[in-house]
């Protein structure tokens, strides 16, 4: 796949990521489409969070919504003969991985420098 082609592909992903990132302390309505870049620097814990809600985003586009349009319209023999549920069943073992990771990262940035974060990041191991 041509470079440019994958980057617009990626790009088209970010408004519904930035939808989905309720909890960013950063404004991330505040982008240049036409120029394709954010008006601000990203903090790379934003960063992280955002890219993983692309992920999320295109998972569900490419292989949710394909997948479960396609267990409607077959047999459930034949949706298994594909082996179909195997790839829906780790699709979502990967969505759901990705959105774990991200409540956390929102959790730990949310929390850092408050005393609780630190009781729980410093905490002796037994």
């Amino acid at each position: 796949m041509d470079e440019n082609i994958a980057t617009s592909i990626a790009i088209s992903y970010i408004p519904k990521a930035c939808i989905m990132f309720e909890s960013c302390n950063q404004n991330l309505e505040n982008r240049d489409d036409e120029l394709q870049q954010f008006n601000f620097e990203l903090s790379k814990t934003n960063f992280e969070i955002l890219c993983n809600f692309m992920l999320i985003s295109y998972i569900d586009t490419e292989y949710l919504c394909t997948t479960q349009m396609l267990k409607s319209r077959l047999s459930s023999a034949d949706f298994k003969s594909l082996n179909l549920h195997l790839q829906l069943s780790k699709v979502l073992e990967l969505r759901n991985s990705l959105k774990s990771e991200n409540d956390q990262l929102a959790i730990n940035k949310s929390y850092k420098g408050s005393k609780l974060f630190d009781l729980v990041t410093n905490r002796k191991k037994v």
